[in-house]
């Protein structure tokens, strides 16, 4: 039952794993090398206390489904697997290389074992950085431990971060750090919120409890306040600065006063279990919470007004739209999703990431998302084509917190691997071909003209058929101007075919004609096509016509050839020709005497007749 349960959420199992907060103690190092690959383990740990204790600096704990979870802080990877030599601690998905394993040596230590390569190495395995790919314009280092949450000051443009070794520290984009860092104590911090102000931050503390402090001046303000059961893993400030939301994994949402401290309302219960992430409207008259389960939006009050199902992970990040008319969602499941808040439809899904989506936020003129994810990295989404945008900004770790700076300019972001990437945003753009006039304003400088391609004159034919690709061989010649008359005549006339033989007369197969590369009519309509079999120019013009002997000579000349239907000079022009070929109306020849033979042609629905005299002669 145990297995079951830890197969069916794998996915938040990842999310718990990067979660809780690490033990700190001094982890034995007596280990130069890895276990060879294909050595085999016997199940016999040889740390202190054997396979009935865990491994140094891992911690066992209850994840939101009530399995157990083994984590080991140093690398702060989570497993259901109990750590023994020759266990496989990880599950499917969980390493970003594909064909790794993640075992661990006798003496307690993680190592990695690679199948592509056959080797093992301490270090967890990641992907290669294509070449090519965009570099950050710099990376900024200070922390000691994971960095958990980010947050870009909007007066300065300065960089708040929040790490594991317990500290709030402030950046400049340069990279050079600003006052003193907040301290925690040792404890590590998890979820941190600035205020609309930015003179405070709250974040959490030690014993489930939360810290209020005064960046200004460095200190805390007042007492850590109390309330929560478990861990706190979400903060947000509301607009107006009079409340402080927070989410537990005790599966409670709770509502603060920053001014005295005290809770403003009794907890909210959630069917969350633990709650990921909470988030006020930019109005604030509402805000909404994530986690197992359905998106929940709730009444400033706490009053629950809809839930929102799609999702078929855990939900680890929630933003709003700047109306408050949609809502953006990351998940467990990979995936991030565009909701409409009033009633909780969903609108867009937006694939790509290959784990766990961790961090989203929004552009400051909403054309893109930006997401970061276990999978090592940074995406942007353009929200108008819903497709990513380039290559993903890729880290050495797992990616676990994004930020953007308010004037658009730079994205920051972080994770496992200690360190603060500083993204230019315009940069990253530029390598999408997509870029265009909301790019242009999201640089603040004019729009630039967008590229229009000029259809190709055909001087010459196709490459591919030649020349004889728009017309035959015959004389070209320069083609009338657009508003001419002669288009409508020849749009009227021109699929007229003419053809010097007689009804009775044994007629070709039929030929794929050529075709005239415009239109003067919409696409979809066609015209009757009439092929009249032409006479000798004689007739054709009421010329005295030819002998009888001449006519017979002329239909041995004619009979079982091909129709001409290329425009030789002196004729008339041929046409447009229609997109079905009707049958061939036939020149009608019949004798009403003797004496006389009568020509009848049909075309148009019109018939016209001759009768010529037998005797006449030519």
């Amino acid at each position: 039952m145990l297995n079951e349960e830890a197969e069916s959420s794998i996915s938040t199992r990842r999310g718990e794993a990067l979660s809780h907060s690490p033990t700190h103690v001094a982890h034995r190092m007596s280990e130069k090398d890895p276990p060879p690959y294909g050595a085999q383990h016997r199940q016999e740990a040889l740390w202190e206390g054997g396979n009935e204790a865990l491994p140094p600096r891992w911690q066992q704990f209850e994840g939101s489904s009530g399995d157990t979870q083994y984590q080991d802080d140093t690398l702060i990877m989570a497993s259901s697997n109990r750590p023994l030599p020759g266990v496989q601690l990880d599950y499917p998905g969980s390493l970003v290389v594909p064909g790794c394993e993640w075992h661990i040596s006798p003496l307690g230590r993680s190592y990695f074992v690679n199948h592509n390569t056959r080797t093992t190495s301490w270090k967890k395995p990641k992907p290669e950085r294509p070449a090519g790919s965009l570099a950050p314009e710099r990376t900024i280092e200070g922390h000691s431990e994971c960095i958990w949450t980010l947050a870009c000051l909007k007066a300065s443009y300065n960089v708040m971060s929040a790490a594991d070794d317990g500290s709030i520290r402030q950046w400049k984009r340069d990279g050079e750090s600003v006052g003193k860092s907040l301290d925690n104590d040792g404890e590590g911090i998890y979820a941190m919120a600035v205020s609309p102000d930015e003179t405070m931050v709250v974040c959490e503390s030690a014993n489930n409890r939360l810290r209020l402090w005064n960046i200004k001046e460095g200190s805390m303000i007042g007492e850590p306040w109390e309330g929560h059961d478990s861990g706190v893993r979400c903060l947000d400030w509301s607009p107006d600065a009079l409340e402080i939301v927070s989410g537990s994994e005790d599966g409670t949402i709770r509502r603060w006063n920053p001014d005295t401290g005290r809770q403003i309302a009794p907890p909210t219960k959630t069917s969350h279990v633990w709650v990921y992430a909470v988030k006020y409207s930019p109005q604030g008259d509402k805000f909404i919470s994530g986690g197992q389960g359905a998106i929940c939006v709730w009444s400033r009050n706490g009053k629950l007004l809809i839930e929102i199902n799609g999702h078929d992970e855990g939900v680890t990040s929630l933003c709003w739209s700047k109306d408050g008319a949609y809502i953006f969602s990351g998940s467990f499941d990979d995936t991030i999703r565009k909701w409409r808040s009033i009633d909780g439809k969903e609108l867009v899904v937006l694939r790509g990431h290959t784990n766990n989506v961790r961090s989203l936020c929004l552009t400051p003129n909403e054309r893109y998302i930006v997401s970061a994810s276990d999978d090592y990295s940074v995406r942007i989404w353009d929200l108008k084509t819903n497709q990513a945008v380039g290559d993903p900004l890729l880290h050495d770790d797992e990616v676990s917190t994004v930020a953007m700076s308010s004037d658009g300019t730079f994205i920051v972001s972080a994770g496992l691997d200690k360190k603060i990437y500083v993204w230019n945003l315009e940069a990253a753009l530029e390598r999408y071909q997509g870029v265009d006039d909301g790019n242009a304003k999201l640089k603040g400088r004019p729009a630039q003209p967008r590229v229009v391609r000029q259809p190709i004159p055909n001087t010459g034919g196709s490459a591919k058929y030649g020349k004889d690709f728009f017309a035959d061989h015959s004389d070209r010649r320069t083609a009338p101007p657009a508003n001419s008359p002669f288009l409508h005549w020849r749009s009227l006339f021109g699929s007229l075919r003419f053809s010097a033989r007689p009804a009775d007369a044994r007629r070709p197969s039929p030929r794929e004609f050529r075709r005239w590369n415009f239109r003067l009519r919409p696409v979809g309509k066609s015209r009757r096509t009439v092929e009249v079999a032409p006479a000798r120019d004689e007739d054709r013009y009421g010329i005295t016509p030819e002998t009888d002997a001449e006519a017979a000579a002329a239909m041995q000349r004619t009979d079982g050839d091909e129709v001409d239907n290329s425009t030789q000079p002196g004729q008339p022009a041929t046409g447009v020709q229609a997109s079905q070929v009707q049958p061939i109306q036939q020149a009608q020849v019949s004798t009403s005497g003797p004496e006389d033979v009568v020509y009848e042609v049909s075309c148009c629905g019109f018939f016209f007749g001759r009768r010529r005299p037998a005797s006449h002669q030519s």
